[in-house]
């Protein structure tokens, strides 16, 4: 139990500090020197100069990728999905975690700076007094990066892409497989496969949402930049403190057991112990 409020406590603070950056970028970005604001009104008009009738309906459909409701169902159910494959409770705590911290930071920050949206005709509704950070950049962020890195402790774990048992090339690759836990070699290609995907999605996916908000004047660059900005730290600080842990599911200590395992009784060899004859 203390354990866990430890935990909880570096959260909290990590929260708070993410917060207090965020608001203090935005009043910057608001009341500060208007090099940036000049920098976001020229993008914002060039984007809505050049709107197109695919990539409008396009960017429509790619928002979806971060929309609340997909956010909120893939939560759901990947920290469901994952509860149930490993029967342990910090990887689906954490990927929950993900999402509702970085909500309740969003709508804390975004309440302290207050920036309009771009003065340019906007493609979605919106509240109009919530443009800094990009929400939905960084719930993708968190998303896709989570998963990323949930599916990477998995495989590090020997929980999916295992080896059959006896197919090692002999007792001692098993022996060091036992050891050494389950290398890149030992699992099939297509983990590899399934783990790059999640890096090319944990990256590709939040630069296309961000595009799309800005593209369909919802957020102004420098939202967008806020939160991706908030979404890495958030993820950061997430994984260091709860999904990169091992001792709650590392295979290799006994299911997060503290307890020594007893050393191996040694069996004495007759021919050496034997007495010699008289």
């Amino acid at each position: 139990m203390r354990s866990i409020l430890g935990l909880g406590g570096r959260l909290v603070v990590a929260a708070g500090l993410l917060v207090l950056i965020l608001a203090g970028t935005g009043a910057l970005l608001v009341h500060g020197p208007g090099q940036v604001r000049g920098w976001d009104t020229d993008a914002e008009r060039w984007f809505a100069d050049h709107r197109a009738g695919g990539l409008v309906r396009l960017t429509a459909d790619a928002t979806y990728l971060a929309d609340t409701w997909t956010v909120i169902a893939a939560t759901a159910v990947l920290a469901a999905a994952v509860g149930w494959w490993t029967r342990r409770w910090w990887l689906p705590a954490g990927i929950i975690l993900l999402t509702a911290g970085e909500t309740a930071i969003y709508e804390a920050s975004n309440a302290l700076v207050d920036r309009p949206r771009p003065a340019v005709p906007r493609l979605d509704p919106g509240d109009p007094l919530a443009s800094f950070p990009s929400g939905h950049t960084a719930a993708a962020v968190c998303l896709y990066g989570g998963l990323a890195l949930v599916l990477r402790r998995l495989a590090a774990d020997g929980r999916f892409g295992r080896r059959p048992a006896g197919s090692g090339s002999g007792s001692g690759d098993q022996g060091r497989s036992a050891g050494e836990g389950h290398s890149a070699s030992a699992r099939p290609w297509w983990v590899g496969a399934v783990l790059v995907a999640s890096v090319v999605a944990a990256v590709a996916v939040p630069v296309l949402v961000g595009f799309c908000r800005t593209y369909r004047g919802m957020h102004h660059p420098s939202d967008v930049i806020g939160g991706a900005f908030l979404g890495a730290c958030w993820l950061a600080a997430v994984n260091r403190v709860v999904l990169g842990r091992r001792g709650a599911h590392d295979p290799r200590r006994g299911g997060g057991s503290s307890c020594p395992q007893p050393a191996a009784r040694r069996v004495p060899d007759p021919a050496r112990t034997a007495q010699p004859s008289r």
